[in-house]
C-alpha cells in the first residue's frame, strides 16, 4: 500500500498562489503521502536539504510548513524514509527526463519536482504531471503528487479492497501486505478464531485430510523474510472449547512445526497470546493485522481466508486498509484489551541471536 516517492528540495515552494490554495494543495500532498508514500532520499545530504526547506525555505506557508514537518517526523519514527545506499543523485538537481529515469529508476516510483523544473524534464507544463506506463518513476509536483498513476492504483485498490473468489493469497500478500510489513519492526495480528485452523490440524480434525496448509505458518514465513532486523510478530486470538487441551504452550510447540526459529530470518520472537475470556462476546469481534510502519489491514471475515493457495470463498474476502493516527490508536486499544481479558496467557518463541538476519 505504500509508493516510493523521491521529493526534490526545490518542489516545495507554491508562490503566486493565494496561502488558502496553497495550504490546500500542501495538505493534499502531505494526506497522499501519509496513507500511501514511503519516502526515498538519494544521500544523507538530501534529506538534510528538504528538511531545511521545510524548515526555512522560501514560498511555504506556515500551515503547510507544519504539516510537512510533522509528516517527515512521523515517517521517519514509523521507518518509512529510506536512504538509497550507494549514493544517487538528487531529484533537485536532475533536469534531463532519461537521467531521472537512469538515477531513480530502481529506487523510486514517483519523483516530485519543482514547477519550473516541469519542461526540461518533458514533463507538460499544463498538467506538471507525467505517467509513462512501464516506466518509473511518475513525475509531479506538489500540487499533482496525489494524481500520478503509484498512488492512485493505491488508493484503488484501497478504494476497492476486495480479493475476488479464485484469486490468490500471495497476490494478496504482494499488494496489500508486502509493502506494509516492509522494515516494520513488529506486526501484531488480532483474530478470535486465528489459531483454529492450526490446532484443528495438529488434533487431526477429518475435515483437514484435504487442507494444504494454513494461514498462520503462511504469513509467518512471508514477514519473517521482509520485516525490519530483529523485529517482532505478536499473535492474538482466544481459546476455544472445541479445543480445550490447546493451550498457548501447545499452541506455540504446534506452531513451532510451521515456522521454525532455528532457520535464518528477520523475526527475532513470536508472541502468541491465547486469551480465555468467560463470555465469548468479550473478545473484540473485529480482526486484524497492525504494523509498525503505520498501516493496518481489518479482515472482517478472519485470516482464515488466507488457508488456501486462493480464496475459496464465494464472497471472496473483504478488507479495508487504515493508516489515520485516530484509528490505529484505536486498533492498538483493541490490542491491549484482548491481550488483558481474564485468563490471557503469552509464550514467546525465540529465534537464536545468531539466527537472526541483521540487515537487509
Amino acid at each position: 500500500m505504500y509508493a516510493r516517492v523521491a521529493i526534490a528540495s526545490n518542489a516545495l515552494p507554491t508562490p503566486g498562489l493565494p496561502a488558502a490554495v496553497a495550504n490546500a494543495l500542501h495538505q493534499a500532498a502531505v494526506e497522499g503521502l501519509h496513507a500511501h508514500g514511503r519516502l526515498v532520499f538519494g544521500s544523507n545530504g538530501d534529506a538534510v536539504e528538504l528538511i531545511k526547506a521545510v524548515q526555512s525555505g522560501p514560498g511555504l506557508p506556515p500551515d503547510a510548513r507544519r504539516r510537512w514537518s510533522e509528516m517527515l517526523i512521523h515517517l521517519a519514527k514509523i521507518k518509512r524514509i529510506t536512504i538509497s545506499r550507494p549514493d544517487t543523485v538528487p531529484v533537485a538537481s536532475i533536469n534531463a527526463l532519461a537521467d531521472l529515469r537512469q538515477h531513480w529508476g530502481g529506487h523510486a516510483d514517483v519523483a516530485v519536482v519543482a514547477a519550473e523544473a516541469c519542461e526540461p524534464l518533458g514533463v507538460p507544463v499544463d498538467e506538471w504531471l507525467l505517467t509513462d506506463t512501464g516506466q518509473r518513476p511518475d513525475v509531479a509536483t506538489t500540487a499533482t503528487v496525489p494524481q500520478c498513476s503509484a498512488i492512485k492504483r493505491l488508493r484503488g485498490l484501497a478504494d476497492h479492497a476486495t480479493a475476488p473468489r479464485g484469486s490468490s493469497r500471495d497476490q494478496f500478500w504482494r499488494d496489500v501486505l508486502e509493502p506494509l510489513a516492509t522494515g516494520a519492526q513488529q506486526a501484531t495480528v488480532v483474530d478470535r478464531y486465528l489459531f483454529k485452523a492450526l490446532w484443528d490440524l495438529t488434533t487431526g480434525k477429518h475435515w483437514t485430510t484435504g487442507w494444504r496448509g494454513e494461514h498462520l505458518g503462511w504469513l509467518l514465513r512471508r514477514l519473517d523474510a521482509v520485516m525490519g532486523a530483529s523485529a517482532e510478530v505478536r499473535l492474538i486470538g482466544a481459546a476455544s472449547r472445541d479445543h480445550p487441551t490447546m493451550t498457548a504452550e501447545r499452541t506455540a510447540d504446534a506452531l513451532r512445526t510451521l515456522w521454525a526459529p532455528e532457520s535464518a530470518g528477520r523475526l527475532a520472537r513470536v508472541t502468541i497470546t491465547l486469551a480465555a475470556p468467560g463470555r465469548p462476546a468479550s473478545f473484540p469481534h473485529d480482526r486484524h493485522i497492525r504494523f509498525s510502519t503505520g498501516g493496518a489491514v481489518l479482515l472482517a471475515a478472519g485470516f482464515d481466508r488466507l488457508r488456501a493457495a486462493v480464496i475459496t470463498d464465494e464472497d471472496g474476502m473483504n478488507w479495508q486498509y487504515r493508516w489515520s493516527r485516530a484509528a490505529l490508536q484505536e486498533l492498538t486499544s483493541t490490542e491491549r484489551r484482548a491481550a488483558a481479558l481474564p485468563g490471557a496467557g503469552a509464550v514467546v518463541l525465540e529465534r537464536p541471536a545468531a539466527s537472526v538476519e541483521r540487515t537487509a
